[in-house]
Order: structure tokens, then C-alpha cells, then sequence
């Protein structure tokens, strides 16, 4: 873990009192009256202000809503819990509500880098919203929390979470490992998250599924004519979906009898804690694969687990995980003086190390993403048990 510096430079510059003459403070005057006026830039702003300002994009409404819920609670949880500091400096988190739109993403993202002057995006639940916010915020810093999207990358870009095709291949080493090479059926919504998912799984099981079923993205409120078009005789049932989708497939699959036909392994998304909040007893027995589950013992989790359940009365999900690490991220580069205009994205950048709730991973140098375990998950008596670690590639 990267050790924090003992003073930032604002900090440092503010023991300095040098005398001054009048001259010298008409000029003083006149260059803070530049900077704080309506004509001063972005840039201007973030070098010269002391509050490391953090703009979060989270679905505050639409089918994510859930999701963002649980980041945003997180990353405020993060700030509370360092007395509203990141790297030593004051911070602000301004959060903006994607609505599940890419469009409406690439709006907010605008609006809180040009107008709000902020030192780096994060949140970004979905990966259509994601691919958006980055090239509209091309050169700021975005630390991804959650999207997978496969494509998502660039120099200034870093995730805490993992992409599409590692989460399948996880699930497909997994399901290779435990059952061979059995009937297997894939089926997802029909958007990049879950065909990428679907791709990763089929790579990782090294076989392509018997059948794919693809469901219309945010549209497929009955997904009981879908399931319908599982084979008879297929073995294994691994599927991805996720918010109130995940909610609607993992009620269906109990309801309509699909568990006593075809055994499941589900995505993270499809057994996370907000799901399985929602889904009650149907959930119960649910195996998945997923990068977190609040009964790992380790140090990190024990706090934070004990601060989110004091907070919502409730076991964290891996999202809530995902939010407050990427506050943890951005903490540790500011603590390393990547707080001023144009050095974040480096000091990002020089991250090897993020103690995480999930266990502590590292940041590949090239990709900027985790390397991490990930863990085989049976959902019994309301808590996603580890059953099996399943190390990184």
C-alpha cells in the first residue's frame, strides 16, 4: 500500500506568512479576483482550489436506481469516515443522476467538468453511460466503479471494478472446474455487459454454450417466455442480468419451477445483495460467481461492513464494495499530491496497491485494472457464503 505524504501543498504554503508591501497586495488582490470570477477556467479552478472536488454519476432513477443508491451511500460513507478529507485535502462529492441514459450521462459529465470545475469523474453504473462520460471528458480522470464495458480504457481511465469478459471467465473456469464440460445454456439482456459476459464465459468454460438466449435490454418484464426457451435437455443454466432485471429473472427462474429443471450459476449482478434484498426466500441456494461477498474475513471488511450496516441496517453489496474503493483510489493518489490540475491522472497512475473490503488488489500498469480474486457465492440464509476463491488468470 502506497504511504501518504504528511502535508499536501496547499497545506504547506499556508505556515508561510511573507510581508508584503502595499504594491504587493494590489496585485494579490487583483489575481484572486481573476481567479474566483466567472471568467476563470476549470483548470484555473482545480489548480488554485484546496477542495479536491469529485463528480459522481450515478442512476439515481431508472432501472439502475438501485445500484447507484448503494454507490452513492458508499462513497458519502467513505468521505464520513475521513472526516470529509481525501489525501489530506477538504472534499466535495457532486453527484449527477445518469438516469440510465448515455445521452443524459454525457450531459452531466459535461456540466460537472466544465461547469463544476471537478478533479475527477467516478461512479458510472452502466456500461452505455460509461463509454459516453469517457469520451466526453476525454483527458480527466475517470476512476469507473462499476461499468464493464470491455472497450472502456485510455490513459486517464482506471477502474476498481473489473470488465465483462473477466467476470464470464471467472464463472467459465469456475463452472469447467466443478462440473466439466456439461450441456450448458448462456443467456443475458441484450447489451454490451451481457453479451461481453456471455463471450467471457464461453472462453473461460472453453466451449461455446449449447444456446444463447438474449432478452431486449430494460423492455423484458416476463422473462418466463425466455426461459421457456431453454433446452430440455440442458445441464447448466449461467446468466447475467442485473438491478430490476436481475430481480424479475431470479424470481421467475424459482417461481416457474426452472430450478428444479437446470442448474444456475448467475453473474454477481444477479445475486448481489440488492437483488437478493428484493427476490426474499427465492433467492435462497443461488450459486454465482463475484469479486466480493460480505463474509470475507478480513480487516477491511469487518469495518466496513460493521459502518454500512449501522448506516442501512442491511449486508453491503458488491457495488456499495466498488463505490467506496473508488473513493479509496482517488483517496491514495491525492494522498501522493495528484490533487493539482493535470497530475491526478498520474498519481491514479502510480497506484499499484487499493486495500479493499474484497481483499486487496493491484492495479495492472497497463490497463489500470484490478487484478483480483474472484469468488464462488452460495446465497444461504440471507448471506452470499464463499464456497471457492478463484485466483486471477
Amino acid at each position: 500500500m502506497i504511504r501518504r505524504k504528511v502535508a499536501g501543498r496547499a497545506h504547506t504554503m499556508s505556515r508561510v506568512r511573507p510581508v508584503i508591501g502595499t504594491a504587493g497586495r494590489a496585485a494579490a488582490a487583483a489575481v484572486a479576483l481573476l481567479v474566483s470570477g466567472c471568467g476563470a477556467s476549470p483548470a484555473m479552478q482545480v489548480r488554485h482550489d484546496p477542495v479536491v472536488k469529485v463528480g459522481a454519476i450515478v442512476s439515481r432513477t431508472g432501472v439502475y436506481a438501485r445500484l447507484g443508491e448503494d454507490m452513492e451511500t458508499a462513497m458519502r460513507l467513505y468521505l464520513q469516515a475521513h472526516d470529509g478529507m481525501l489525501g489530506g485535502r477538504p472534499a466535495r462529492l457532486l453527484v449527477a443522476d445518469d438516469a440510465g441514459s448515455p445521452d443524459q450521462g454525457r450531459k452531466q459529465a459535461r456540466r460537472l467538468v466544465s461547469d463544476e470545475g471537478v478533479s475527477v469523474v467516478t461512479g458510472l453504473v452502466s456500461s452505455p453511460v460509461a463509454v459516453e462520460v469517457v469520451r466526453e471528458v476525454a483527458g480527466t480522470p475517470v476512476v469507473i466503479a462499476n461499468a464493464g464495458a470491455d472497450e472502456l480504457g485510455g490513459p486517464a481511465v482506471f477502474r476498481v471494478s473489473f470488465t465483462n469478459r473477466e467476470q464470464g471467465e471467472a464463472a467459465g473456469r469456475y463452472a469447467a472446474q466443478v462440473r466439466g464440460r456439461v450441456r450448458a445454456v448462456a443467456m443475458a439482456s441484450d447489451y454490451s455487459a451481457g453479451v461481453q459476459t456471455l463471450d467471457g464465459f464461453a472462453e473461460g468454460f472453453g466451449a461455446e454454450p449449447i444456446k444463447r438466449v438474449l432478452t431486449p435490454f430494460g423492455d423484458a418484464t416476463d422473462l418466463g417466455p425466455y426461459l421457456g426457451r431453454v433446452p430440455a435437455d440442458a445441464e447448466l443454466l449461467y446468466a447475467f442480468y442485473a438491478g430490476a432485471e436481475a430481480v424479475s429473472f431470479a424470481r421467475a427462474y424459482k417461481q416457474l419451477g426452472y430450478d428444479r429443471e437446470v442448474e444456475l450459476l448467475a453473474c454477481q449482478q444477479l445475486t448481489d445483495e440488492d437483488v437478493t434484498t428484493a427476490v426474499g426466500a427465492d433467492a435462497e441456494g443461488m450459486t454465482s460467481v463475484g469479486l466480493y461477498s460480505p463474509a470475507l474475513a478480513n480487516a477491511a471488511n469487518t469495518a466496513f461492513t460493521a459502518r454500512w450496516r449501522a448506516a442501512t441496517g442491511r449486508d453491503p453489496s458488491t457495488v456499495a464494495v466498488q463505490g467506496w474503493d473508488a473513493m479509496r483510489l482517488i483517496d491514495l493518489a491525492v494522498s501522493e499530491g495528484g490533487a493539482e490540475e493535470g497530475d491526478l491522472a498520474r498519481a491514479l497512475g502510480e497506484v499499484r496497491e487499493v486495500d479493499s473490503p474484497r481483499g486487496t488488489f493491484r492495479l495492472d500498469p497497463v490497463t489500470h485494472s484490478p487484478v483480483q480474486n474472484w469468488y464462488a457465492r452460495r446465497y444461504e440464509n440471507g448471506v452470499n457464503r464463499v464456497i471457492a476463491t478463484i485466483p486471477p488468470r
